[in-house]
């Protein structure tokens, strides 16, 4: 476990682009390593191939399409055992899944996911966009449209899956379903919104960096942290 120099031992991972089943794999090999040995956290970025995932408890209403459709578009339909329903993960986001033990820095889960959201508002708002959450919806919202979709799972007090920010990516898909069980309500990007493409290798850094504050407030730490050390490529790991 992290020690009394407040130090918060957090190992992000650049996995650049990854299936969504590797990418499930490799979450539950993390989690494995995190529950087992009570020290490093992880922090997994990655970038998916056009696919669907599902909640545990989805509404299959919500897809327009059966899978033969999505798949004659070279789209994966994937049940999941996260909370939440159907979101749409394509190249150009930036999904993140923190691999954290929560009661190490003294998250209860909705302050974990309150924490999650700010750290997405307070990156957006150093771009120029005005983010907040939804009283009534998860995820962070830009007026009526989402940008970040949030969907967590907790395995013996240690997180997995996480967050879903659109960048640079087409947001056709999403067209094709109604995001998370929302009707009415639209998504929009980065991109979109600053009609300029984004760097994303930028952009996960500051991430990482926003998220390592989270934790540290948590431990009791607000200054003093050691820089990250990322790990480039899963055979570091």
């Amino acid at each position: 476990m992290p020690d009394s120099s407040n130090d918060v031992d957090l190992k992000p991972i650049h996995g650049g682009t990854m299936p969504y089943p590797e990418a499930m794999d490799l979450q539950r090999h993390l989690h494995a390593r995190v529950v087992a040995s009570q020290s490093a956290n992880y922090l997994l970025f990655v970038e998916h191939p056009a696919v669907l995932t599902l909640g545990k408890h989805a509404d299959v209403a919500h897809l327009s399409l059966d899978r033969a459709g999505y798949l004659a578009q070279g789209v994966e339909l994937i049940q999941t055992d996260r909370g939440g329903e159907v979101t749409a993960h394509m190249p150009g986001q930036m999904v993140v899944y923190p691999i954290v033990r929560l009661s190490t820095y003294h998250l209860s889960p909705k302050r974990y996911v309150a924490g999650l959201e700010e750290v997405v508002i307070r990156l957006l708002a150093g771009y120029g966009i005005e983010a907040q959450r939804d009283p009534e919806f998860p995820g962070v919202w830009v007026g009526r449209d989402k940008i970040c979709a949030v969907g967590i799972r907790i395995k013996e007090r240690v997180t997995m899956h996480g967050i879903a920010l659109n960048v640079n990516n087409d947001l056709a898909l999403f067209s094709q379903i109604v995001p998370c069980g929302i009707s009415g309500r639209g998504v929009t990007s980065m991109e979109r919104l600053l009609m300029c493409r984004i760097d994303l290798d930028l952009l996960r850094r500051k991430f990482a960096e926003k998220f390592l504050a989270l934790l540290s407030v948590g431990q009791g730490a607000t200054d003093g942290r050691a820089p990250l050390q990322w790990l480039e490529g899963l055979s570091t790991i």
